[in-house]
C-alpha cells in the first residue's frame, strides 16, 4: 500500500489523529484497481552521496534498436514511485510500450525531493539531499544499461515533484531537455539559484482551485499549515517565458469539455515561438491538486476536482515528442 501519490509534505508535522484519518482515505483511495504490476518494472539501486538511492524502470515492450528517449517521473511529497505510477494509471508505462521510450520512476528520501527554495520542511530539503546530483548520477547509469537518446531526456511529477522537475531544468539544462509540472509553480527563492545553460522547454499543469499548491501563488497550506512560499503560475510562466527568449505572442485555445460532469475547463496556451524551445500552459479551470485523468486519491474537499477533459500523461507525452 502507497501513501498519497499526488500528495505534498502530507505527513509533516501532523497530529495523530489527523494521521489516521488521511492513511484511512489513502487506504480507500488505492484498493485493488490501481494496483501497480510489478512484473513490467526494473529495480535499479545505486550509491549516491553515501546513501541508497531507487529506482524503478518501465522497459518498452519492444525494446528500440536505435537510442531512445527517457522521461523521468517524480512523485509527490509523501509519495514513492509505486504510488504514482498508480496516480498516473500506469499511463507513462503504456506510452513507454507505443511510444517506444524508457519511463524511470525514482524514489526521494523521506519521500520528499530537495527543491532548493523555501523548502526546510521536507525531509530532503532540511537534510540538503543532493538530489540533482542524484538525477544525475541515475541517468549515467540507465545510459550504461540501456541506449538512451541523450538528446531527448526528460523529466515531469507532481506537487513537490513538480517543483524539483524546476530545479532540473534549472541545474540540469546541458542534459534535461524538457520538463512538464503539474500542480507546482517556482517555489520562491528558486529562481535566484536558477542559471540554466541553455533553454529548456517547460509545460505547466495547475488547476485555478488547487487548495495546497495555490494557483495565484502565496503559501503551500495542508490542512490549514503553510509548508512554504511559492510565485504565481503566471509569475512562473513569466519567469520560463524570459528564460527562453520567448516573444509576448500567446496562442489560447479552449479543449473540448469531454467530461462535462467533472466539474472543469481546459484551457491551453503556448507562449512564443521561442529561442529554441517551447513553453505551455495548461490551466485547468476548477481543477484541483490532482493528475488530470489521474486517480483520484482522497477526497474532492481535501484536494479538489480532477479533470477528465484530459490525460495530463498524453498532454506531457506529446509536448516532449514534438520537441526538435
Amino acid at each position: 500500500m502507497q501513501s498519497h501519490p499526488g500528495s505534498f509534505f502530507m505527513y509533516a508535522y501532523m497530529n495523530k489523529s489527523v494521521l489516521i484519518l488521511v492513511f484511512i482515505m489513502a487506504l480507500f483511495a488505492c484498493r485493488e484497481r490501481s494496483r501497480v504490476n510489478t512484473d513490467v518494472l526494473v529495480a535499479v539501486s545505486l550509491e549516491h552521496g553515501g546513501r541508497t538511492r531507487e529506482c524503478l524502470v518501465h522497459v518498452p515492450a519492444r525494446i528500440p534498436l536505435s537510442p531512445a528517449p527517457l522521461l523521468i517521473v517524480l512523485h509527490g511529497g509523501g509519495g514513492t514511485a509505486k504510488g504514482v505510477i498508480q496516480l498516473t494509471k500506469s499511463r507513462f508505462n503504456e506510452l513507454s510500450d507505443s511510444e517506444g521510450f524508457y519511463a524511470a520512476y525514482p524514489t526521494g528520501l523521506g519521500k520528499s525531493w530537495n527543491i532548493l527554495g523555501d523548502n526546510e520542511f521536507g525531509y530532503a530539503g532540511r537534510n540538503n539531499i543532493d538530489d540533482t546530483g542524484f538525477v544525475a548520477a541515475l541517468i549515467e547509469r540507465l545510459a550504461a544499461s540501456y541506449a538512451i537518446d541523450r538528446n531527448r531526456i526528460f523529466a515531469t511529477g507532481i506537487s513537490n515533484g513538480g517543483f524539483m522537475s524546476y530545479r532540473l531544468a534549472c541545474e540540469l539544462s546541458g542534459t534535461i531537455r524538457g520538463i512538464a509540472a503539474v500542480a507546482a509553480t517556482n517555489p520562491a527563492g528558486q529562481k535566484e539559484h536558477c542559471r540554466p545553460i541553455r533553454p529548456v522547454s517547460v509545460m505547466i499543469i495547475n488547476g485555478t482551485e488547487d487548495p495546497i499548491v495555490p494557483y495565484d501563488g502565496g503559501s503551500v497550506t495542508i490542512l490549514g499549515v503553510k509548508r512554504g512560499r511559492i510565485l504565481s503560475t503566471d509569475d512562473t510562466v513569466a519567469y520560463w517565458a524570459a528564460v527562453d527568449a520567448c516573444p509576448e505572442t500567446r496562442e489560447t485555445r479552449d479543449l473540448p469539455d469531454s467530461d462535462p460532469e467533472d466539474g472543469t475547463r481546459v484551457t491551453r496556451t503556448e507562449i512564443g515561438p521561442c529561442g529554441g524551445a517551447r513553453v505551455v500552459l495548461i490551466r485547468i479551470t476548477g481543477g484541483g491538486h490532482t493528475w488530470p485523468g489521474g486517480l483520484h486519491y482522497l477526497p474532492t474537499r481535501f484536494i479538489g476536482r480532477t479533470s477528465h477533459d484530459i490525460n495530463a500523461c498524453d498532454e506531457i507525452w506529446n509536448f516532449f515528442s514534438g520537441l526538435h
